[in-house]
């Protein structure tokens, strides 16, 4: 039922963006992994669970709406290299930051929560927080800011 809503959604609005099946996805996964030790580069993975979302948005509207922010957010801003899937039993979304830290993730949530604002989701900043938890690969790499480093 979900993937029919995000293909309808994405088909609606012609939205330039694909979203790989959770074989495919996890393989992707795999491959950046072994990618980023090699070129010792580092990416973000994020998980965006159904039902989750579901249970934090107010109702079926709302979800709907953050749908709509997410992939708007995508198909204006995307890279190109960003790697959107199905995660296992079509559960959520997972998605990879290409050669990105945690400061790409924070982009991207500042581009949904302003594409947010003037609809039904004013706390979309919060039930991000609460909701998507980004990782950093390799976990190794520091997000250091100049104080954080003078201070090493």
């Amino acid at each position: 039922m979900m993937k029919e809503l995000l293909f309808n959604l994405i088909r609606k609005h012609k939205y330039n963006i694909s979203i790989y099946t959770e074989e495919i996805f996890e393989r992707r996964c795999q491959e950046e992994i072994i990618r980023s030790d090699e070129d010792d580069s580092s990416f973000v993975y994020l998980e965006f669970d159904f039902e989750t979302l579901k249970r934090e948005l107010s109702d079926e509207g709302s979800f709907i709406q953050f749908w709509n922010s997410f992939f708007s957010v995508l198909n204006s801003g995307s890279r190109g290299s960003d790697i959107i899937g199905f995660l296992e039993h079509e559960s959520g979304l997972g998605m990879l930051l290409l050669d990105s830290k945690l400061d790409g993730w924070q982009r991207i949530k500042g581009r949904i929560e302003q594409k947010s604002a003037g609809t039904n989701l004013e706390k979309i900043s919060e039930v991000l927080d609460k909701t998507v938890k980004p990782i950093l690969y390799p976990a190794c790499i520091q997000n250091l800011t100049p104080q954080a480093t003078a201070a090493i």
